[in-house]
Order: C-alpha cells, then sequence, then structure tokens
C-alpha cells in the first residue's frame, strides 16, 4: 500500500507556488497513473497546523530561520503521520510543497528503518544551518537537519550517519555547504560527474553504496534541466537530462524504497503541466510501474475501447 501525504506549503522557500503541487499532481495524473499500474494507494490527512502572526523564530543569538515555528509543526506532524503509517508492506510518497516539509519524511523513514540510507537528487546540498544560509529559508538545511545538525534540537528523532547518505545531481553549492560536505566527508556525485563519468557508472557505484538496506529518495525537481523541468523555483539550465534522471529512477525502482519525497515542483511557473507530468512518471517509475507518454497513449487507447465496449452493451 502506498500512503501519500500532501505537504501543501513553500513557506520554507521563496518557491510561491509550490504549495499547490500536491493537489494539482493527484487530479493532473498521478491518480490515474497509479490506478494504471494497479498500485493501492491511501490518501492521508495531516492536521490543519495555524500559521503564526509572527512568522520568524530568534533562537538565542542565531539569525531568524523564516516560518520557523509553523514549519517545525508541520514537519512533525507528517513525522508523526509517517511513522504510523509504515511496515515492510507500505511505502510513503511526500508530495511537495518546498524541500523543507522533507525534514519530517526522511526522519520518519530513519525511525521506522534504522538501517535505511538516504538519496538526495537535488541541484542544491541543502546543508545550510541558520548561522551559514543567506535567506533565512527552511528548505537549504532539510539534509543537514536530518544529518543531526542545523535544526536538529528541534526534533531528536532518529538521524542518519554522514556515511549513509549520497548527494545526486548538485550543482548549486553554497561556499559553506562546500566545506560542510568537505568536513563531513559526504559523498557526493554532481552534475560535472555525472557528465564526466557517465549516468551509468556514477549509478552502478551508487547501488552498490545502497545494497539491500532500506532506502528513502529525496527528490527535488530542480535537479532536472529546464528544459524538461520549468515548473520549479530555481530554474536548472545545465541539469540532469530526462533520459538521465528516467535511468536514475528506473534503476532505484529495483531497490528497496520505503520513502519518497517529490518537491519544489511549482504549478504556476510550469508550461502546459510539462513539469507535473515529469513528477508523475518519475514517481510511478520509482515504485516499478511505468509511465512514460508512450504508456499513456496505450492507457488512453484501453480506456477509449473500455467506454465504447460499455455503450454497445
Amino acid at each position: 500500500m502506498l500512503k501519500i501525504i500532501k505537504a501543501e506549503t513553500s513557506l520554507g522557500s521563496d518557491n510561491k507556488g509550490s504549495e499547490l503541487a500536491p493537489e494539482l499532481l493527484l487530479k493532473s495524473g498521478l491518480l490515474n497513473a497509479l490506478d494504471a499500474n494497479k498500485i493501492n494507494y491511501e490518501i492521508l490527512e495531516l492536521p490543519k497546523i495555524p500559521q503564526p502572526e509572527d512568522s520568524t523564530l530568534r533562537r538565542l543569538n542565531l539569525p531568524a530561520v523564516k516560518n520557523h515555528t509553523f514549519l517545525t509543526a508541520l514537519n512533525k506532524s507528517i513525522y508523526d503521520l509517517a511513522v504510523t503509517s509504515k511496515n515492510k508492506n507500505n511505502k510513503t510518497l511526500l508530495l511537495g510543497g518546498d524541500h523543507s516539509a522533507s525534514i519530517g519524511s526522511m526522519f520518519a523513514t530513519k525511525k521506522s528503518a534504522p538501517k535505511a540510507v538516504l538519496l538526495y537528487i537535488d541541484a542544491h546540498p541543502d546543508c545550510n544551518s541558520p548561522t551559514s544560509s543567506p535567506s533565512g529559508n527552511m528548505h537549504g538545511m532539510s539534509l543537514s537537519t536530518a544529518l543531526g545538525d542545523a535544526l536538529y534540537e528541534d526534533y531528536k528523532y532518529p538521524k542518519y550517519k554522514y556515511s549513509e547518505i549520497i548527494l545526486l545531481g548538485a550543482k548549486d553549492i553554497d561556499s559553506s555547504e562546500q566545506r560542510y560536505i568537505k568536513d563531513k566527508k559526504i559523498k557526493m556525485y554532481t552534475i560535472t560527474d555525472v557528465i564526466t563519468d557517465g549516468v551509468g557508472s556514477v549509478m552502478k557505484e551508487i547501488l552498490k553504496f545502497i545494497a539491500d538496506r532500506p532506502l528513502h529518495v529525496s527528490l527535488d525537481i530542480d535537479s532536472v534541466d529546464v528544459s524538461e523541468a520549468p515548473g520549479t523555483g530555481i530554474i536548472n539550465k545545465g541539469g540532469l537530462t530526462y533520459r538521465e534522471i528516467r535511468y536514475i529512477t528506473e534503476l532505484l525502482s529495483t531497490k528497496d524504497i520505503r520513502s519518497i519525497d517529490l518537491m519544489e515542483i511549482n504549478p504556476k511557473n510550469d508550461e502546459n503541466n510539462k513539469t507535473l507530468n515529469l513528477g508523475t512518471e518519475l514517481v510511478i517509475n520509482l515504485l516499478g510501474g511505468k509511465w512514460s507518454p508512450y504508456e499513456k497513449y496505450l492507457n488512453a487507447g484501453t480506456s477509449r475501447s473500455n467506454n465504447n465496449s460499455k455503450r454497445n452493451k
């Protein structure tokens, strides 16, 4: 059973409009794709969390983290819902929303599967802290929080070891993040590595790293080139190609994926639902199904035939 959680927020970013993506993903094709692939699902409801008047919280002498109170409450709700729903027969799909909402999701996987590893596919490492962040946006602190740094004191859930994560597709990396990644000896395959070594070689190493351990995949759509994913907050010129991201997600589906985050789609910036459709296809790929434009064409033909049969009876 696939448990779907909608993280309808853009308050951890400057990506206003990403809060619309979860519902539009479901309505624009994801539910149809799940049905066509015979993937059973349940949509879980998060409790309503009021937005406080004071949208920032100053912690001791640290700079303000935008919308800190609300986003911490949201992530704790996501964590509680995801942990409750997890067992060996269930997978969790978090639909964002900005990447700050993945904090609760990542912690939930580690709680329910202590040996879990994390693959973070993003053009940005999201390894900042309140003191290093140039913006104060929480979506740039998601991974460092899951690793026990940044905002970890707000959660204190089971965390990932630095040796249990891999970054893939990183391209725009702050100097503070470079230092953090180097100091913590975090494994990272940048977009330059993908170009230089080839996606096949990179994925061979990643699959070897994952082995038979439970896997959490946190996918930011801005890891994909703007030609395929225009509907996001920070467009990526020179990101992963359609062929590369499809290959990556298809290979990952052979592993023990427990949780998937699909983050940072912004329908307001999209072009003819191009990014929404790509997001749906990548989720189905990760779940071991098929939903390319060709499969959609075949499914549409089947649906027409079924409708004609019903009318002829």
